[in-house]
């Protein structure tokens, strides 16, 4: 049932509810090591968490305990991202999605660059 869901709502890959998690979880773990990405790439990777969030908001989902679980593991991913986020760059986007109304606090290069050229907003290079 997730991996339909996931499907119905446009994610063609990491449809199951462990794969789409560990997709999280090597994103923020990149960003504690370095990112070294463009912002294509980093825009891209948040789907991962935007996803999950549907999945978490979804109320025919809710009656499987599992999703319990799932909750309490993306939040604890969260932490760690929060951990390594500027959570004002993006103030139009919703305070409770925190990871895309932030941004990361520090990058390589080209998304440094990127971000500052396209979006204004600066942050520092690894």
């Amino acid at each position: 049932m997730f991996a339909q869901f996931m499907r119905d709502a446009g994610r063609w890959r990491d449809c199951e509810p462990d794969a789409l998690l560990m997709r999280w979880s090597t994103f923020v773990e990149s960003w504690i090591r370095g990112y070294e990405g463009d912002a294509e790439d980093y825009f891209n990777d948040l789907t991962a968490r935007d996803g999950l969030e549907r999945a978490l908001r979804e109320p025919v989902l809710a009656r499987f305990s599992e999703l319990d679980d799932l909750r309490r593991a993306v939040l604890e991913i969260d932490v760690k991202f929060r951990k390594v986020l500027r959570p004002d760059a993006f103030p139009r986007a919703s305070e409770q999605e925190s990871w895309n109304h932030g941004i990361v606090s520090y990058a390589g290069v080209r998304l440094v660059e990127e971000l500052s050229q396209t979006y204004d907003v600066d942050i520092d290079r690894l």
